[in-house]
């Protein structure tokens, strides 16, 4: 998947503007060998320690099992703790946006396509706490629509989380929409020796899911696209052009000045290459080395074996709600080539929650068990 996400983002950078389409750049950044040798190095390494995590992990436990009902992918216990942390952390956000703005200013801010505002609204005076809760609704939405899809439970529940994702995707970000996409096919395709993949079906599929991201696109940004003089297709095309190419002009045009932007201004990299100043998340090549310098070859390894590691462990216990926190490392491995997710917020919490919530409710089942256990043969007094 990581490999896929550094093709696409290939040939976006190498795709035609046609004169229409925006790309995020004018000159592209210039593709020579050494260039090539860099990058080429630096995503097998990204390659390779995923395969040793994985291949780690399927060596220490190739035929683990959790006998669990609680733990369960189909179990409900779990699945309304997700959905109470989701609730807590929208209605948050909820509060949060509507200290600044009225309900009459966000809803014209979403119709007017200026919903950024909402964002910079969450983001006035922002501190972590139960806003943060928030990005809990990828894990209770992939699991909505893996029940919506596969079992056809349209209950009010699932209905419920799907619409606490979208809030949470208009207000706060498009790459939680993404990620529960990734989530969801992980879930859907999961333990399947082959899939059939109806070409009609799937043709309507990726237009389905353009049309989505072309709307949350024009209904942050429509201001700026009238400006430019684009069409609705036109800005939604553009936008997933300068999404998935820019990063890759940045990881292009730095490679020739490495040295220089160890430990500089985070944005150095304008210096050197043309990119628009409105696009921000520009490369994780780029990222990690103003940051860690050479070092970054290192750290980028460790973690890469390390969540290869804990992917393949928790896809060893089967179908059982582990698989959710599954996706979201599936995820920040094919965000890997625009940003490192894997240190960032929006992870650690799909992590420690995803990971950390059923492991602690699997074991209060387990010590209430043991408790009810010993009371019972126990002498009574």
């Amino acid at each position: 998947m990581s490999m896929a996400a550094v093709a696409a983002s290939f040939l976006a950078w190498s795709f035609p503007s046609f004169g229409v389409l925006r790309k995020g750049f004018d000159s592209p950044s210039r593709l020579d060998f050494g260039t090539f040798a860099v990058l080429a190095a630096w995503y097998l390494l990204i390659f390779l320690s995923f395969g040793v995590g994985e291949m780690a992990g399927a060596l220490r436990l190739r035929k683990s099992t959790l006998h669990s009902r609680l733990l369960d992918l189909h179990s409900n216990m779990i699945y309304y703790a997700f959905t109470v942390l989701s609730a807590l952390g929208v209605g948050a956000t909820l509060i949060s946006v509507f200290r600044s703005l009225t309900l009459q200013q966000a809803a014209a801010a979403i119709v007017l396509g200026s919903a950024n505002d909402l964002r910079n609204a969450l983001y006035e005076d922002y501190s972590i706490g139960f806003a943060s809760l928030r990005y809990v609704v990828v894990l209770s939405g992939s699991i909505a629509l893996y029940k919506v899809i596969r079992f056809r439970q349209f209950a009010v529940l699932n209905l419920l989380n799907i619409l606490l994702m979208l809030m949470g995707v208009v207000i706060s970000s498009r790459l939680m929409f993404i990620a529960t996409l990734v989530t969801l096919v992980f879930l859907l395709s999961f333990d399947k020796p082959s899939l059939r993949v109806s070409i009609p079906k799937l043709v309507f599929i990726a237009a389905l899911i353009f049309l989505i991201l072309a709307v949350l696109n024009y209904s942050r940004n429509k201001g700026f696209y009238e400006r430019n003089k684009q069409s609705f297709l036109e800005a939604g095309a553009s936008e997933i052009l300068a999404y998935l190419g820019s990063p890759f002009q940045v990881a292009v045009g730095t490679t020739h000045v490495t040295d220089r932007i160890i430990g500089g201004d985070p944005d150095s990299y304008r210096d050197y290459i043309d990119i628009e100043k409105v696009l921000m998340t520009n490369s994780a090549f780029f990222h990690l080395h103003q940051q860690m310098g050479y070092f970054s070859w290192l750290y980028v390894s460790l973690v890469c074996v390390f969540t290869g590691f804990v992917f393949e462990t928790l896809a060893s216990f089967g179908q059982t709600v582990f698989l959710v926190p599954c996706g979201a490392i599936l995820y920040g491995s094919v965000e890997l080539w625009r940003l490192d997710l894997f240190q960032q917020g929006i992870f650690i919490v799909w992590f420690v929650i995803g990971i950390g919530l059923p492991l602690f409710l699997f074991s209060v089942q387990r010590f209430a068990r043991f408790l009810g256990s010993s009371l019972r043969t126990s002498p009574s007094s």
